[in-house]
Parts: structure tokens; C-alpha cells; sequence
């Protein structure tokens, strides 16, 4: 009776793992790692892990549970060999790129053999690209992104209008708002929060004026001078951050870009 009881629970067990790969099949990504977990936990002899690692790793992965694919994609790994390893640090890298871990995503590429297939060297460039764009080396990301996009002029322009970003400077947003309020704002392309911190502040400067005029100079600094200050101080921060949006904003706009160039 026992081994009849192990033997129902060993196909429980198998008939969970087939069915955990009929979801995988059908893209039911969500109800398929699921049901992998389940055979792991039951699986005290782990024979369905090494089946399984891979395919809950780009379960996880196409559900955008990227840190957690990282994590089945490292186990994965010593369950395979050769160009299927590979593969596997490919998509260790690309979690790591999208995760922002760019320090271990620069560990996968070192961890890539010298004699990788075609597809394998492109999907590496690539990533190298990637990786190089987002740590600012934008002279080597340029180079890269050349050697991959069929339109290398494009790529080149793409890469002029990044100088030009560069050029876009927070502290100098920062110190033109202190100089003059609003005028960070305009300068790094905000005009709507130019005129509202330059009318602000302007406004509470004829305040403060015509209540000197009325009252005095002391009592106009008392009811005045804090909200003037809470507003210039205000604006200049503000300035630097807009500026700070702004770079990010168009950098992302670039980069959406150079990936349409390497698709196309």
C-alpha cells in the first residue's frame, strides 16, 4: 500500500510538471510559474528542477518579474551547457539592464565565452550598447550601436543630438533662477514654470513694496518677506530638478530612438 501511495504521488507530481509545461506552451506565463513552484515544493528528490529552472525563468521574465528571473536564470545555468548557457547569461544580462544593475550586468558580459553563434555576438553588442549608453560612455555607445544599426548616419545624428544634451546643465539652471527667478525654467525649456515662478515672486515683490509704502519697511519684511522667500528658494531648486527631468526626458527620447534604428 505505501508503494502504491509513492507511486500516486510520483504522478501527481509528473502529471503537475506536464501540465506546468502546457501552460508555458500557451503563454499562460502568470498560471505556469505558479504550478512550477508547486512541483519544486513537492519535489524532494529535485528531479523536475533542471527541467524547470529555464522555463520559470522567462516565465518570470515576460511577466516582468525580472529579478526574480535573474534568480531561476543562475540556476538554470548549471543545469546546461554550452551555446544553451550562453543564452541563458544573455538573459541574465538583459534582467539586469532593465533592472538598472549595471555593474552586474557588465559581470554577465565578462562571463560570455570568446566563440559565441551570430545571433549570440549581435544580442551581446547589443546589450554592450545598451550598458554603455546608460553609464554615460556615450563615445563607445555610439561605436556600438554603429556596428549593429544598418543606418549608420542615423545613428550618427541620434548621437549630435545627445552632445547637445549634454550641454543642458542643472547648476546653471540652479544659479540663472537665483540671478533672476524663472529664468532657469526658460532655459532648461520650461516656459509655463518660468512665468509662474517670475510673476510669484515678481508679485510679491510689488507687495512687499506697496506695504512698505503704506505701513513700513518693517512691517512689509514681517508679513512679506517669508512667503517671498519660501518662493525664491522654491524657484531655484525647482530649477535644477526641471533640468534635471528635462535631461533625462530627452535622453530617454534618444535612446527609444537608437533602438528603433537597431530594429529596423
Amino acid at each position: 500500500m505505501l508503494i502504491t501511495s509513492l507511486s500516486a504521488f510520483s504522478q501527481g507530481i509528473e502529471e503537475s510538471f506536464l501540465f506546468a509545461n502546457s501552460l508555458y506552451e500557451n503563454q499562460q506565463y502568470q498560471n505556469a510559474v505558479e504550478t512550477y513552484k508547486r512541483v519544486l515544493f513537492f519535489d524532494s528528490d529535485d528531479i523536475y528542477g533542471p527541467q524547470s529552472y529555464k522555463k520559470m525563468a522567462d516565465c518570470l521574465y515576460e511577466t516582468g518579474e525580472f529579478a526574480e528571473a535573474s534568480y531561476y536564470y543562475d540556476l538554470a545555468y548549471f543545469t546546461h551547457s554550452g551555446t544553451e548557457q550562453a543564452d541563458i547569461t544573455l538573459q541574465k544580462i538583459s534582467c539586469h539592464l532593465l533592472l538598472r544593475e549595471y555593474n552586474l550586468a557588465q559581470v554577465e558580459l565578462f562571463n560570455l565565452p570568446d566563440s559565441l553563434k551570430e545571433n549570440q555576438t549581435e544580442q551581446k553588442v547589443f546589450y554592450e550598447a545598451m550598458l554603455a549608453f546608460a553609464t554615460e560612455d556615450f563615445e563607445m555607445a555610439e561605436e556600438l550601436f554603429k556596428d549593429i544599426a544598418p543606418d549608420t548616419l542615423a545613428v550618427h545624428e541620434l548621437f549630435r543630438e545627445n552632445d547637445k544634451i549634454n550641454k543642458l546643465s542643472p547648476k546653471k539652471a540652479k544659479i540663472l533662477s537665483i540671478i533672476l527667478p524663472g529664468l532657469g525654467q526658460f532655459y532648461a525649456g520650461d516656459v509655463k514654470n518660468g512665468l509662474n515662478s517670475l510673476l510669484l515672486t515678481g508679485g510679491l515683490l510689488y507687495l512687499g513694496a506697496a506695504s512698505a509704502v503704506k505701513t513700513s519697511i518693517l512691517d512689509a519684511s514681517i508679513s512679506v518677506l517669508p512667503w517671498f522667500q519660501r518662493y525664491y528658494s522654491g524657484g531655484y531648486n525647482k530649477a535644477e530638478a526641471i533640468a534635471e527631468a528635462k535631461i533625462k526626458e530627452r535622453r530617454f527620447k534618444v535612446f527609444n530612438e537608437l533602438l528603433d534604428e537597431v530594429e529596423n
